[in-house]
């Protein structure tokens, strides 16, 4: 069993919300989720738009050779990390094939976005910006995806999604405007980039004030470190290490009670 993590994430608090026992499996166990190729498929897409973005294509002349370098690239690390592919969970028609086809439109999609006749910009350096941030004993890690400038100047913080799902909450953004305020940094605006559809979804964080986000990730954090990780029974469809729970009989979980 491993110790508790000195740092926080938006990522492991929505891991915790989603399901408590899935975090203590994950984070104090170091149990292996299964590997899904939606995965791989983010990461490359997150990957793609960054290199376009800083105007690194290196030997790629297009966005199709751009993405094939991103994308084989990708493949190659994930599969020494996770093994062969062919045995990576995937969703209905969304294989490995799929992604591949899919990626490159989603990257089309992102240089049509960031055409200079729409007005967006990446302001000064922030591409997939990397802080931590230290708070009553924790640190909180973040990678913010972009801030962005519209036609009106506007300070734009912007995360790429490239799931299925749609957003129904933006908390995250509101997590990572609070980091940025904590750098001095201010946005006007924050939205969801959705690589799909190629759209943006703006949404209002008034209702989230920095000293509330700070409170929900400081409760977070009081609440992991008297190890509270209640089982959640609705997210178990989506569950990545459910042969590891004893909530579920998994056929793994002896030694993990």
């Amino acid at each position: 069993m491993s110790e508790l993590p000195k740092h926080i994430s938006y990522s492991s608090f929505n891991t915790w919300l989603e399901c408590g026992w899935k975090y203590n499996l994950t984070k104090l166990h170091d149990v292996p989720e299964k590997y899904a190729v939606w995965f791989t498929g983010g990461s490359a897409v997150h990957k793609a738009t960054e290199r376009y973005d800083k105007l690194d294509f290196g030997k790629a002349n297009n966005n199709d050779e751009l993405w094939n370098d991103v994308w084989f690239n990708q493949i190659k690390e994930d599969e020494e990390l996770h093994g062969d592919m062919n045995s990576w969970e995937f969703r209905g028609r969304e294989d490995i094939s799929w992604w591949y086809g899919e990626g490159l439109w989603m990257l089309d999609r992102w240089s049509d976005f960031m055409h200079p006749d729409r007005g967006w910009a990446v302001y000064e350096d922030f591409i997939e910006k990397q802080y931590e941030i230290s708070i009553e004993g924790t640190t909180v890690k973040l990678a913010i995806d972009r801030v962005l400038t519209d036609y009106d100047g506007n300070r734009v913080l912007v995360d790429i999604k490239t799931g299925a799902s749609s957003q129904r909450h933006p908390l995250q953004l509101a997590v990572y405007a609070w980091a940025l305020a904590k750098e001095g940094i201010t946005v006007d605006k924050a939205g969801f980039w959705d690589a799909r559809t190629g759209s943006i979804s703006m949404w209002d964080l008034n209702h989230l004030q920095p000293e509330r986000v700070e409170d929900i990730l400081l409760g977070f954090d009081k609440l992991r470190k008297t190890e509270t990780f209640l089982p959640n029974m609705n997210s178990c469809g989506r569950c990545g290490v459910l042969s590891y729970c004893k909530w579920m009989n998994g056929t793994k979980s002896k030694g993990y009670e």
